[in-house]
């Protein structure tokens, strides 16, 4: 068990001189009056009685002190006796119960349960005292006492003083625990002191305690347990300091450690030479290093090994100019990726102004690089898609004039044969004919394809989609990449519409296919080796599956982890942006699905794309129903900005109908105007000047039953406006190049209901 006075003794600073012969002491280090420890009692040549009695020389106010309690006798030659008068609680020496006994330098004299004295044979002045209590003012320590029975505190007036408090704010007077312990604290205080007396060991515990009306403070308390006389734990007594200050000071490091910690840059702390002295989790991140790793090293000899002296003597050099310095610098991270930072450095100072220290904050680039690379991509699509669109327009146009002027050659020709006109030239230019629609056809297939392209982002709301007529477009667009290096084989098995983009679903089929290809070498003599598969399948309730395999070069399972890692590419420089693979996965979880992957080095991949089944059913392929009774006659308005279509759509149902052409919108609401009524409206959307869409919102007010007759004619819708328009209108769409037999049908079924 620790004596109390021999810190006191250590706080103070007090130095230890050789015992004299000529005096001896007893000194109080323990009592029911904190106040009163450190007490001297001088032992003069005779019998001194311990008490709480008037009669005792060494008087002591404890009531487990009996009044005449033990005898000292000096004698001649200095030695002591303590013999103890038949005391109700006893006495103890250095914890053992006694009668009689010799007293040896710095015994403990124990008299009842609480007061203990320390036994000194040095020359003891009366200066001792206050010395003592310098001491312990100068070392800011105060005396504290917990009663065991009564669970109550005392404090010493150097409490009140080293915590700033009038005496007697504390001292003075016996307290529970819960009066000045805050509450948070005194549980963990309660379990110190039962500990201290299950295991009679040291108590030493910070707990804050607030005086009324003072504010709380933190204190550190520590303590011995003294046992009573049948040597059971009885109190706790030791000393307090005032630990606020520290407290406070480990709160701000704590407070300024969590913000080091939570701050999403790298920062790095390094020594005046460049060392690493520390750095924040998000470099750890950032850097894929631990601290461990880099302490003690260069910054860049860690994570940019091929010149780290001349970076590091280049920043340093900016400091020294500058003051600070900042930049763009690429690091190598611990997987050999590269990492390019926004990096700046400033110095640190202490107090008064010295450099201690320099502070490095990098800040990631990697995720501005890849929003400008989506930005650049998305740029670059959308100028394909407008391009696309325009195209389509453009040549929609011309060849809707062809095909209807193709199929009424065909009908010509027909009927020359029916008059009996020679078979052979006229099957030689219906062979002409056939070759010729066929090759026209065959354009109005690809610009139809490059439609569902060009329509790009304008599909932001998911549809019903053909997922087998996505992949086969799909098919179609990367076949000239295939056919070098592998056969295409599809499975299509029947499966129900998607919940997708027609467009951004395409894209997604076109990526993969074009990445099984280039897994594959360009080996004209091996193409018959090499497959790769498309697949269409049922999966899970609600679910349809695309999958492409490929029996290319394979990943491994490093690769394999982080195909879908926007830039990260295994293609040489130039090649690939790393960013296909990425963008599909970002399409194909926005519709709601899933991709993943699966390969084994040298035996190829799979790529497993998982799509949602669409709500509703969506008609495929739309035809128009029975066709209109014979010799039914319409009046026909087509307006075009193209003659050659107004021409060719005049001459293909003039036979059979009324028809009258415009060539602007503003000449068509003209006819309407002065009381041209038609039975069917057939109008271009896209017109220079006033377009389709401007005229149905023109008649819908002056003529609304005209702007219900109007079917609309679209060689490619390329404007956020046309495209909403044609979304939204309830009126027919028919696309260029137009189909004449249904066009005849649609006509037909019109002149019907006018009748």
């Amino acid at each position: 068990m620790m004596t109390l006075l021999d810190e006191l003794t250590t706080c103070a600073g007090q130095s230890v001189t050789a015992p004299s012969s000529t005096g001896a002491c007893l000194i109080l280090i323990s009592t029911t009056t904190p106040a009163a420890i450190g007490k001297a009692y001088k032992l003069e040549p005779g019998e001194h009685v311990i008490g709480r009695g008037s009669e005792a020389e060494v008087r002591i106010d404890d009531h487990g002190v009996s009044r005449k309690h033990a005898r000292i006798q000096r004698k001649p030659d200095g030695s002591c006796l303590v013999t103890d008068l038949e005391s109700t609680n006893g006495t103890f020496l250095n914890g053992l119960p006694v009668s009689t006994a010799e007293l040896q330098e710095g015994d403990r004299l124990q008299v009842g349960t609480v007061t203990v004295f320390r036994f000194s044979r040095r020359e003891v002045l009366e200066q001792r005292e206050e010395q003592l209590r310098q001491a312990l003012s100068a070392a800011r320590v105060g005396i504290w006492d917990w009663s065991a029975k009564s669970g109550q505190v005392t404090w010493s007036e150097h409490v009140d003083r080293l915590l700033g408090l009038a005496v007697g704010k504390l001292s003075g007077r016996a307290m529970d625990l819960e009066e000045v312990v805050h509450p948070a604290d005194l549980p963990r205080l309660r379990a110190g002191l039962a500990t201290a007396l299950q295991q009679r060991s040291q108590v030493d515990v910070e707990y804050r305690i607030e005086p009324a009306g003072s504010g709380y403070r933190w204190i550190s308390c520590k303590g011995d347990v003294l046992l009573d006389a049948s040597g059971q734990p009885a109190r706790v007594t030791g000393t307090v300091m005032d630990i606020t200050a520290r407290k406070q000071a480990e709160q701000e490091l704590h407070r300024q450690a969590l913000i080091f910690e939570s701050i999403s840059d790298g920062v790095v702390i390094t020594d005046l030479a460049g060392g690493v002295i520390d750095w924040n989790t998000s470099a750890e991140r950032m850097f894929g290093r631990s601290r461990k790793e880099a302490m003690g090293q260069t910054l860049f000899s860690v994570l940019h090994p091929g010149e780290p002296d001349r970076l590091t003597a280049a920043i340093l050099t900016a400091l020294e100019v500058h003051g600070r310095w900042s930049g763009e610098l690429e690091f190598r991270r611990a997987d050999g990726m590269a990492c390019v930072c926004e990096s700046v450095v400033v110095p640190l100072r202490d107090a008064e102004g010295r450099v201690i220290a320099n502070i490095m904050v990098h800040r990631d680039l990697s995720e501005r690089r890849q929003l400008q690379a989506r930005l650049v991509v998305a740029d670059r699509l959308a100028s394909v898609g407008t391009l696309g669109a325009g195209v389509a327009h453009e040549i929609n146009n011309p060849l809707a004039y062809m095909l209807v002027n193709l199929h009424l050659i065909r009908e010509g020709l027909d009927k020359l044969e029916a008059q009996g006109a020679p078979s052979e030239p006229v099957a030689s230019i219906q062979q002409l004919v056939r070759e010729t629609t066929e090759g026209a056809e065959r354009i109005a297939t690809i610009v139809r394809d490059l439609k569902v392209f060009a329509r790009g982002e304008q599909e932001s709301r998911p549809m019903p989609v053909d997922v087998r007529r996505s992949v086969e477009l799909a098919c179609k667009m990367a076949d000239n990449v295939i056919r070098h290096r592998a056969r295409l084989v599809t499975e299509f098995e029947p499966v129900p519409a998607v919940e997708a983009s027609e467009a951004r679903l395409c894209q997604v089929f076109l990526n993969l296919l074009l990445n099984a290809a280039q897994a594959i070498p360009e080996d004209p003599t091996s193409v018959t080796e090499h497959e790769i598969r498309a697949i269409i399948r049922p999966g899970e309730p609600g679910k349809v599956v695309v999958e492409v395999r490929d029996t290319g070069v394979g990943m491994t399972p490093e690769v394999l982890g982080r195909i879908f890692d926007p830039f990260f590419t295994t293609k040489a420089v130039g090649v690939g942006t790393g960013l296909g693979l990425s963008i599909c996965h970002g399409i194909v979880e926005s519709m709601g699905g899933s991709i993943h992957a699966e390969s084994t080095p040298g035996r190829g991949s799979t790529f497993r794309v998982v799509l949602r089944s669409a709500q509703h059913e969506v008609d495929l392929y739309p035809r128009l129903s029975a066709t209109a009774p014979a010799g039914a006659r319409a009046r026909i308005l087509v307006v075009d900005d193209e003659p050659n279509v107004t021409v060719a759509l005049q001459r293909s149902l003039a036979t059979e109908h009324e028809v009258s052409t415009a060539n602007s919108a503003q000449a068509a609401l003209r006819l309407v105007n002065e009381g041209g009524r038609f039975d069917l409206i057939l109008c271009d959307v896209m017109m220079p000047g006033m377009t389709g869409m401007d005229l149905y919102f023109e008649l819908g007010r002056s003529a609304p039953e005209q702007a219900g007759r109007m079917v609309f004619m679209t060689g490619g819708a390329f404007t956020p406006r046309t495209t909403s328009f044609l979304r939204d209108v309830p009126n027919l769409k028919l696309s260029k190049p137009l189909d004449l037999a249904q066009l005849r049908e649609l006509v037909g079924r019109s002149a019907e209901a006018s009748r």
